[in-house]
């Protein structure tokens, strides 16, 4: 698998795919889980294209806050905030 951006790209043969993301609101947020994905799926990890601060929530319901994220972001990620403030988002699974 190959993603790109303006200014750099990444490849990883343990990833098949993505789906670039919408980040959610509050309630749409704190609705999904492990078996309610936000992507259809449970991500493998996250790829930030545009650095800024990255909240996600985890398999188990943890919100998790990256400050400063960008690139490769490994964790089992079932939903983004939309207080994230990063850009180009992709699930990757």
């Amino acid at each position: 698998m190959k993603l790109e951006t303006q200014n750099s790209y990444v490849t990883n043969p343990q990833f098949v795919g993505g789906v670039a993301v919408t980040p959610t609101g509050s309630s749409a947020f704190n609705a999904f889980n492990s078996n309610n994905p936000q992507f259809g799926f449970v991500a493998g990890g996250v790829y930030v294209g545009g650095q800024g601060n990255l909240v996600v929530k985890t398999w188990d319901s943890s919100v998790l806050t990256f400050v400063s994220a960008s690139g490769f972001i490994p964790g089992i990620v079932t939903a983004v905030s939309s207080s994230s403030t990063a850009t180009n988002i992709i699930a990757l699974k």
